[in-house]
């Protein structure tokens, strides 16, 4: 869990921020009026008293900025927690960028989202790790991708296809050494220009993409 600096009566489970560390999604936990506070202070503008950006802290101590960049781009939900627990009546809420909810099908532009479970020390065997997540994380993406193309693709072209995508920016994980995600929900951005459609064309005329016989 990371504790909101400025708002010490916050905890934050997940976070994700784009390159410029803009958060596109947080998940945070507190009372209901600690939430409304914190909810209202990123709607604020600077000269009005709100925050333009906060703070992250670690269990280890460590702060992670996150930049609010403009409260117009962001929606909420939020729900309560089961009164049975060890702090009294919480609440959750879910910030995030407006884009992430559903696909901008004229631009073809779309989010993919994946939550992965905490490996747990006390369980045996092999657990899922980085490799898994980035495979299930890419699998989002290939319905993604399969949902905003203007042709039909095949599930044989995923391969190759993904690959392309990824050696050409069609698709970006956020994450990086300045803004790492924090928690256990991870994002992809999709976006298809008409260099894509040109792809599958060239593909399927060159025998890169076989058509089904």
């Amino acid at each position: 869990m990371y504790q909101i600096e400025e708002f010490p009566e916050v905890w934050a489970d997940a976070c994700i921020r784009d390159t410029e560390g803009r958060f596109l999604f947080l998940s945070v936990y507190g009372r209901d009026g600690s939430l409304m506070q914190f909810m209202a202070a990123m709607q604020l503008g600077a000269k009005e008293g709100g925050v333009q950006r906060f703070h992250l802290v670690g269990e280890d101590g460590a702060r992670h900025q996150a930049e609010v960049g403009g409260a117009g781009r962001l929606s909420k939900h939020a729900g309560r927690l089961p009164k049975q627990n060890l702090f009294g009546p919480l609440s959750q809420m879910w910030v995030f960028d407006k884009s992430l909810q559903a696909p901008d099908r004229v631009n073809r532009i779309g989010w993919a989202l994946h939550r992965h479970a905490a490996a747990d020390p006390h369980l045996p065997g092999v657990q899922p790790g980085v490799q898994l997540l980035e495979a299930q994380l890419r699998e989002k993406a290939w319905q993604l991708i399969k949902s905003l193309s203007p042709v039909a693709l095949l599930d044989e072209w995923q391969g190759e296809i993904l690959s392309w995508c990824t050696q050409k920016a069609a698709t970006q994980a956020m994450g990086s050494d300045l803004y790492p995600v924090l928690g256990q929900v991870h994002a992809m951005r999709v976006s298809l220009t008409d260099h894509f459609l040109t792809f599958i064309t060239d593909g399927v005329r060159a025998g890169r993409l076989r058509l089904p016989s």
